[in-house]
């Protein structure tokens, strides 16, 4: 019967992914269907429901989502990255470092999707002007976006479900996982620059006639309320700093940042419905319904029988552990969703750490950054690849396939190298 039971839960999975790739049915939907099965088929009892869900991250997930709603209403995203574009003074190669240290920045404190969302329309926009390819900038600040998320807890969904799920804090993230990410930020914009040597070639470009010309590239243009936006730059900051605290605060993340949204929709007078209006509820209830999904996986053993065949594969031994989760789950989160990956990953290196004595934290680190950078490898996956192609595909720029991954993946690859040496040079000897 037992036996029975882990055949249908994973059943249920291989058909939820199955129609996520398949793109025939939305993922949240797909998600909920799974969930329902799972309950349905009495894999999770109904009370499981609300004991597997991870109200926590939920909550500093919402709480982050208004915040930044109120920035990007606001006009501060664009703001901030026509004044970069300024400082380029539309010099190609400072462009595509500068976009880059900005999708990073931005992404270790924010959701990759509304980084990419206002990064990929303005690489867009500038790449017409300077009739240059979009690519190069594109997977820039796509790559960049999604190495900066690995950094803190807040930067991508999968961190903040290690970071709550196993009690890890904002700065545990920023100091262990932070320098890691600057490495490989920095491999990564190397690559790619030799790779794309030929776009970077200066060309003569009259700066005071492109802004005669294109007057919506004036950064005060793009600010639509300043009042608002200073004060939600500052209830950011704020709150950013308290969640770095919340341990010797004890305060928890979800409550931190939920006060922070308060403060923001406060303040926000007769705005704050187009607010909420803007709050990514999708992804939400994607993530509630994946919690009941990876819950009743748990509840039957398949999790654990994962963990076990790990450790048999490497005898327990952590430089072997680490370096097959890297190089294993790499190429497998490249082609699907991080999100589910990562929390189907949090139980079974918990059993890994259980059984071998591993310490978690090192696993934890590894599953974030393969996780996160492993989407850089091709288009669909991770939010910021996927959001970003389809910004310039809405403005004619079609992406293939084949010219994304032909450099997107030896980039990748190249940051599990590096990400390699250093967890176990860091972590490990």
């Amino acid at each position: 019967m037992f036996e029975l039971e882990k055949g249908i839960a994973l059943g249920i999975l291989i058909l939820v992914y199955a129609l996520m790739i398949s793109e025939k049915v939305h993922r949240t939907v797909a998600v909920l269907m799974g969930a329902v099965m799972m309950v349905g088929l009495g894999i999770v009892g109904e009370t499981g429901v609300i004991k597997y869900i991870q109200w926590e991250a939920l909550g500093l997930i919402f709480g982050m989502f208004i915040i930044v709603a109120a920035l990007s209403r606001s006009g501060f995203f664009r703001w901030i990255g026509l004044h970069t574009l300024q400082k380029t003074k539309f010099n190609p190669i400072l462009i595509f470092v500068l976009f880059s240290v900005l999708s990073a920045v931005l992404a270790a404190f924010m959701d990759s999707i509304t980084v990419m969302m206002f990064m990929a329309a303005l690489i867009v926009e500038v790449c017409w002007i300077l009739e240059v390819p979009v690519l190069p900038f594109l997977l820039g600040a796509i790559c960049s976006a999604n190495i900066g998320g690995a950094a803190t807890m807040v930067g991508d969904p999968p961190n903040v479900l290690i970071g709550t799920q196993l009690g890890f804090t904002f700065s545990d993230f920023l100091i262990h996982v932070g320098p890691i990410a600057i490495v490989m930020f920095v491999a990564n914009i190397i690559f790619l620059k030799y790779y794309f040597s030929k776009v970077w070639v200066k060309k003569n470009v009259d700066v005071g006639k492109i802004y005669r010309e294109h007057a919506e590239l004036n950064p005060f243009k793009a600010v639509k309320n300043l009042r608002h936006m200073q004060i939600t730059l500052v209830v950011f900051a704020i709150t950013v700093t308290l969640l770095m605290m919340h341990r010797y605060l004890d305060m928890m993340i979800a409550t931190i940042s939920i006060m922070g949204a308060t403060i923001v929709l406060l303040t926000s007078g007769d705005n704050s419905s187009d607010i909420l209006d803007k709050i990514d509820w999708q992804t939400i209830i994607f993530l509630a319904g994946l919690f009941v999904i990876v819950g009743g996986l748990q509840s039957v053993g398949l999790l654990e029988d994962l963990a076990n065949a790990l450790v048999s594969v490497t005898g327990g031994e952590p430089i072997l552990v680490v370096t097959l989760m890297l190089w294993t789950f790499a190429p497998i989160s490249a082609f699907l969703d991080n999100v589910p990956f990562a929390a189907a990953m949090i139980p079974v290196i918990q059993s890994i750490s259980q059984t071998t004595g591993i310490q978690l934290t090192t696993l934890a680190w590894t599953l974030a950054i393969v996780s996160d950078v492993s989407g850089n490898a091709t288009p669909i996956g991770s939010s910021a690849s996927v959001v970003g192609v389809a910004i310039a595909r809405k403005r004619g720029i079609h992406i293939h396939w084949k010219e994304y991954c032909r450099a997107a993946f030896p980039a990748m690859l190249l940051c599990v190298a590096v990400a390699n040496v250093m967890l176990v040079v860091m972590y490990v000897l």
